[in-house]
This record gives structure tokens, C-alpha cells and sequence, in this order.
């Protein structure tokens, strides 16, 4: 943008260009006239139909050219270029207004001259050779000024924008790995020489919002967005980018503004377990959001885990009654139990894992998920098994002991460094729906697409059967009802087509299946 101080001094100047242009025509031979002619209609032009920057840098620096020429005929060499020495001004105008805008290059060089230099200086340098061979002096004293005028720039650049132009301050970030995170990272301005700045993140998992900023401000604010795995680097650095205000020269360097403290998502989940733990010993309220309704419902009279203590109510078994507790209060106390009421569950954990970001997502959820069920009061069975083997199944077990045998399975995950790729898990819904509407058809072609749809489905088939997967969850019904949720927890690799298969089957039996 240009700005009223600059439109002052731009807006005089350019019909000061445009009259010499005319003076250049009026004054020069007929077969000469054209050429500024031409070049003031294409300079007017640019006013009227917006260019690229680089367009209207390129062609102040050809006016102030063909000026310095055209009218060096009739005033003489030196106050030609005296007269269009001014175009140097609108030049340099151009030039900043263009390193606003300047494109930023990826280089492994802490250092390089911009597009925009390299057109500029190549540009100089041909013009300085053919004013060399044409024996021109008005052209070659013409271009030995731009040339100045560039090596003049680039030296200010040089001795006023250092390697590092902005300079960051440290944050500490203590996060979970995988949780979101928002942090604003504030620059320090180094240099006074303006220009513009972008900061970028080699990390997918790191994004910064606003990153051209403009080193005119002394304080700058750039927001970034993390999601940071296990695996992440103890300081996180970002790469920046300058440029000079005219958009000449640009520096590389990093940025180390957060030194980051990742918590594993296994270590995190163990906490809030041994928290909920340490909060729920018996006898004690625990974080069950159940039992207020029970209590009314259901009297906490019956069941197997004990919850409390109460008075003596009518109605209440006299084989709950603690007598400890009676003598000492000189009344009848009665012990309060308390059972689940509902739907069970049954917990399909796949224990098998490419990597340790794997296993550490993979301990979360399983962890978490039985926190989840035990605040609940939900009681649930264990099926766990890897890519070989059943390594567990249990009956149904009540919150605390759910829990605590998680964290016990949370710990015996295997590392499989497998180089097989899993395909994505086949849709058997859709499979059955093509067998039913082929089978309707009745002609020739159908029948053998009929067969070929029915020898996949009975290879899914036989190839879920002989899954662990499977063979875990009929272990597990042998324990517990039928009549049960199915939570799964796997990073679907090797069974990924029997738990496709086994959620339509447990689907079609009226089984909910919940992914975890």
C-alpha cells in the first residue's frame, strides 16, 4: 500500500516524468518520436490497469534509461541525466513496494540475493555491456548510476540486516502428547531497517497462524497451534525468513521459542487411574455417577461390592448388619453393597503395535476407557490378545478391579516391527448387500459373480475365525452374558478384516460395537 506521505511526493513526480516524455517526442527526429510515445502511453497505461510490482519496477528503471538518452542529444550527456534523475526516486519507490511483496525462497544458504535483485543486477550489467559495445556514454553513464544506486543498497543491507534480524523468547510448554495447544510466540525486532518476515514450522504437528509479519513493529506476535506425539523434540525451532525493506537480499535462520515437555498419554491416563484409585476405596463415596440413582432405585441392600454403611432401616437383611460398628454407635448400622444394574461390557484389546507412539496411544485408551467405565460404576470383561495369541480373558469384573487389571495389561504390550501394509478393512455390510442383489437377478453372468462374492466372504470368514481376535471374544462369552457392549481397541494391522467381520456379525446378533 502507498501511503499519503509517499502518494506526496509520488504523484508530482510522475507528471514530471510524463512532461519529459512529451519534451523527449516534441524535441526528437521524426523516426525517434515513436519511441517515447509509445512508452508514455505504456506508462499511463500502468496507471490506469493495475501491474505486478516487478512490471512497474522494471519500467521506472527503463524511463529513467530512455530519458538519459533521448534527451542527450539535445541538452548534452550530463544534464540529460540530471533531468531524469528523478525517476531514481519513483525507482526506489517500486523497489520498496515490491520487497513487500517479495516471494519468499527455501535455501539451505543463510544468505542469497532475492528474484527481484538478481533480474535488477542482471538487467544493470547487460545494459552496461551494450552501452560498452554501442560506445553510448549517455547510456553507459545512465546505468553506471543504477548500478551505484544498487551497490549502494546492498551495502546498507548488508551492515544493517543481520543473519538473525529478530530475536525469540523462550517459552516452557508442559503438555500430554497428542493433546492441543495454543501458544503466542513473541519476536523481538533486531534490526531497523523494515522489511518483511515469515516464520515457518518443520513439523506437521506445529502450525503457525499470521507468518508474514513486518519488521517496521518492534514487538511481534506470531500464534501457533501444537499437537505435539511422544517423540517430540525437548526445544521446538521454527525457521524464519527476512527480507530488506527494498526486497534485495534474503537471510535464513532459526527460531527456538518453545522448549517442550512431553508427558507420555500412558503416563497421564496411570495418574487420573491411580487418582481415582487412591479417591475410591471402600468404604469411602467414589466418583461413581450411578449410585445416587441406585440408591433410591435399589436401596444399595444387595450386591457383591461393598459401598458404605447406613442405620438400620425396616425391611434391611439382619446378615448386613455390622456389629463392630452397631456396639461402638449404640445403634444397628447395616452394610451397603451395591451391583450393576444394566448392560455390561466386554473390553476387546489388541495388544500388538508398530512403534512406541503406537503403544503409548494405545495404553491411554486403555487405561482411560476403564476409568471411563468404572466412574460410570459400569462393570466389564477383559479380552486381550496380540497378533499370535488369546493373553487374557476374564468374567466380568467390578470398577476397581477393571481398572486395576488394565493397568496391569497396559504393560505387557508388544512391538511388532512388521514391514507388511494393511489394506483398509474390507466392508462386509456391503459385501452381503451386493450377495442379495445378485442373487435376485437370476442370469448366467450373475451366478459367477455370485460365486466370486461368496468365496470372499467365506475367506473373511475363515480368516476371522482363526483370528486371536475372535478366538478372545468366544472366550470371553464363555464368562459373560451374550448380552453385552463390545468395545474395541486396536490399531486395526493384523486384525483389521476379523474385527470387520466381527462387527457385522455381532451387529446382526444385536451386539453394540463401540471403537474406541
Amino acid at each position: 500500500m502507498i501511503s499519503i506521505d509517499d502518494r506526496r511526493v509520488i504523484i508530482p513526480l510522475r507528471i514530471y516524468i510524463s512532461a519529459s516524455l512529451i519534451v523527449a517526442a516534441a524535441l526528437s527526429s521524426p523516426a525517434l518520436a515513436l519511441v517515447p510515445i509509445v512508452l508514455l502511453v505504456w506508462y499511463l497505461g500502468l496507471r490506469r490497469w493495475a501491474a505486478s510490482p516487478i512490471v512497474n519496477l522494471l519500467t521506472e528503471y527503463f524511463v529513467f534509461l530512455a530519458l538519459a538518452v533521448l534527451l542527450s542529444p539535445q541538452v548534452g550527456t550530463l544534464f540529460a541525466t540530471l533531468i531524469a534523475l528523478p525517476a531514481m526516486v519513483l525507482v526506489d519507490c517500486s523497489l520498496r513496494r515490491s520487497g513487500e511483496v517479495a516471494a519468499f525462497r527455501d535455501t539451505a544458504y543463510r544468505r542469497r540475493p532475492t528474484d527481484t535483485a538478481i533480474i535488477l543486477l542482471v538487467t544493470t550489467f547487460c545494459v552496461l555491456g551494450i552501452s560498452l559495445l554501442l560506445g553510448d556514454r549517455s547510456l553507459l553513464i545512465a546505468s553506471a548510476v543504477v548500478a551505484g544506486y544498487l551497490g549502494v543498497l546492498f551495502v546498507v543491507v548488508l551492515l544493517r540486516l543481520p543473519l538473525k534480524p529478530v530475536e525469540e523468547i523462550q517459552i516452557y510448554q508442559r503438555m500430554v502428547a497428542g493433546s492441543d495447544g495454543h501458544l503466542n510466540i513473541e519476536l523481538t525486532r533486531r534490526t531497523g531497517i523494515g522489511g518483511q518476515l515469515l516464520v515457518m514450522s518443520p513439523y506437521e504437528w506445529l502450525k503457525v497462524g499470521v507468518n508474514r509479519l513486518s519488521l517496521k513493529e518492534q514487538e511481534l506476535v506470531v500464534r501457533a497451534s501444537l499437537s505435539p506425539p511422544l517423540a517430540g523434540p525437548s526445544i521446538v525451532k521454527l525457521i524464519g525468513y527476512a527480507v530488506d525493506r527494498w526486497g534485495l537480499l534474503q537471510v535464513r535462520f532459526e527460531l527456538e521459542p518453545i522448549r517442550l515437555f512431553v508427558i507420555p498419554r500412558a503416563r497421564y491416563a496411570a495418574w487420573l487411574a491411580e487418582r481415582y484409585l487412591a479417591t475410591t476405596k471402600s468404604g469411602s463415596l467414589p466418583l461413581m455417577a450411578d449410585v445416587a440413582a441406585l440408591r433410591p432405585m435399589y436401596g444399595l441392600r444387595r450386591g457383591i461390592e461393598y459401598y458404605g454403611s447406613q442405620q438400620y432401616q425396616p425391611g434391611d437383611s439382619l446378615k448386613n448388619i455390622d456389629w463392630k460398628h452397631s456396639y461402638k454407635y449404640n445403634e444397628l448400622i447395616v452394610k451397603e453393597f451395591t451391583e450393576f444394574h444394566g448392560q455390561s461390557a466386554v473390553i476387546m484389546v489388541n495388544l500388538a503395535v508398530g512403534n512406541a507412539e503406537q503403544a503409548d496411544q494405545l495404553a491411554y485408551k486403555i487405561i482411560v476407557t476403564a476409568l471411563s467405565l468404572a466412574r460410570e460404576g459400569i462393570p466389564a470383561a477383559l479380552a486381550a490378545y496380540d497378533d499370535k495369541n488369546v493373553k487374557l480373558t476374564t468374567a466380568t469384573l467390578a470398577p476397581r478391579r477393571l481398572l486395576l487389571q488394565c493397568l496391569q495389561i497396559a504393560r505387557e504390550m508388544i512391538t511388532t516391527h512388521n514391514p507388511v501394509k494393511y489394506l483398509n478393512p474390507p466392508d462386509v455390510t456391503r459385501l452381503r448387500a451386493d450377495i442379495g442383489r445378485v442373487e435376485s437377478v437370476g442370469s448366467k453372468a450373475s451366478e459367477v459373480l455370485l460365486q466370486l462374492l461368496q468365496l470372499e466372504y467365506r475367506n473373511l470368514d475363515t480368516d476371522a475365525r482363526l483370528s486371536p481376535a475372535t478366538k478372545a471374544l468366544d472366550s470371553a462369552f464363555t464368562k459373560v452374558s451374550r448380552e453385552t457392549t463390545v468395545v474395541v481397541i486396536s490399531h486395526r494391522n493384523h486384525d483389521a478384516g476379523a474385527l470387520a467381520f466381527l462387527t457385522y456379525r455381532l451387529a446382526r446378533g444385536g451386539t453394540a460395537v463401540v471403537t474406541v
